[in-house]
């Protein structure tokens, strides 16, 4: 690549910034996740509207799509401009192995098929372990609104999280603590694959199981080697699915109660 590239792309709009560019707990911070919430309650007040829609799965191509481009999105930026200032920004340290990233692919596929399975996974981990990235963003130290990595980055984390709340407003479906097996063999699986990952490639920390984590991310406190952090990751998911369940016990028994004490009018009663 020129060095007159490397320069513009190192500076600009695809560069990496300089550190305390973007501000934990700032305006920015809290932007994408207020326009999430939004989009969710946006979503939920005009669902019926939507689901009527005669194109409504252009509405999900288009989410899907946009879920892929900034998955991809993210090794084509560093292809560009290069492997920046260490050896974090390489491809070889980036390769598809955390958690996020398949959330993300799950979402953009579930959103193409309307795959339940899919849903599943991506309804119990975006809603448990999906939040902690956008409370602590670790890796945009270094990243604000100025730089294209601060848009994909939040894109990737907020639009899965949209998308499970859009299948469950749009198309009916619904959490069943019955397939919480499909979330936790998914996490085993790719939890395998990082390890291995991480044995062999430098410099790896792939799903932070390694301790080498950017910014302040709460897993700075755990233990370095990768395998007490698994043994402390696992039981800590299912607790999450344990509450996440929780959450949606009380709003069914809510919602249920609610019915109770208002049924709906008889055909007389019309």
């Amino acid at each position: 690549m020129p060095e007159s590239w490397v320069e513009f792309y190192k500076d600009g709009f695809f560069g990496y910034g300089e550190e305390g560019d973007f501000s934990y707990f700032s305006f920015f911070h809290f932007l994408p996740i207020i326009v999430l919430i939004v989009g969710i309650v946006l979503t939920y007040i005009f669902r019926k509207r939507i689901a009527a829609l005669k194109h409504e799965k252009v509405i999900r191509f288009v989410l899907g799509c946009l879920m892929l481009l900034m998955e991809m999105g993210y090794y084509w930026r560093v292809l560009y401009v290069g492997p920046g200032d260490g050896v974090s920004h390489t491809l070889l340290t980036k390769l598809p192995l955390q958690v996020c990233e398949w959330t993300c692919i799950f979402a953009a596929l579930m959103m193409f098929t309307e795959s339940r399975h899919l849903f599943d996974i991506d309804v119990t981990i975006c809603l448990t372990l999906g939040i902690a990235p956008l409370l602590l963003p670790a890796v945009l130290t270094n990243t604000g609104p100025t730089y294209f990595r601060y848009y994909q980055y939040w894109l990737l984390h907020i639009l899965p999280i949209y998308s499970v709340f859009y299948m469950m407003f749009i198309k009916g479906y619904r959490y069943d603590v019955r397939k919480v097996y499909k979330p936790f063999i998914f996490l085993v699986v790719l939890s395998a694959l990082a390890m291995v990952a991480n044995h062999f490639i430098p410099d790896g920390s792939y799903m932070y199981l390694q301790g080498d984590d950017l910014g302040e991310a709460l897993t700075k406190i755990l233990p370095a080697n990768q395998f007490l952090r698994f043994a402390i990751f696992a039981p800590l998911a299912l607790a999450l699915f344990a509450l996440e369940f929780l959450v949606f016990f009380l709003i069914r028994k809510i919602k249920k109660k609610r019915e109770e004490n208002n049924p709906a009018p008889t055909a007389i009663e019309k």
